[in-house]
């Protein structure tokens, strides 16, 4: 449990130093943001009761556990940036039309 309450500090500190160094980059930097959030905060069962952060079990056992295959950890990562980011333009496209539609009622 401590484990996971340093990462979710350390996660959040680096969204808040990443906030601040994409500045210029407006709405992109909350795609940004919120990857690292995401991809830095998914969990993976590693064995049948622990859990750590998927890219770390992918590293770990990328570069420390020979014959022990990292893609699993990887795969659910990616599926965690393809949903985040897939929820992030839908957001966008909601917001627009929702912006349009009101633009629309207010003439």
């Amino acid at each position: 449990m401590i484990a996971w309450l340093v990462a979710v500090i350390a996660a959040t500190l680096l969204a808040g130093l990443l906030s601040i160094a994409l500045r210029r980059l407006r709405h992109w930097r909350f795609l940004i943001i919120g990857s690292v959030l995401a991809l830095s905060l998914t969990p993976y069962r590693f064995d049948g009761e622990h859990m750590a952060p998927a890219f770390v079990i992918g590293l770990f056992r990328l570069l420390f556990e020979d014959g022990a295959t990292p893609r699993p950890a990887f795969v659910i990562l990616l599926l965690v940036a393809l949903g985040y980011a897939l929820l992030y333009f839908l957001g966008w496209g909601a917001l627009g039309v929702w912006r349009r539609i009101g633009r629309r009622f207010h003439k």
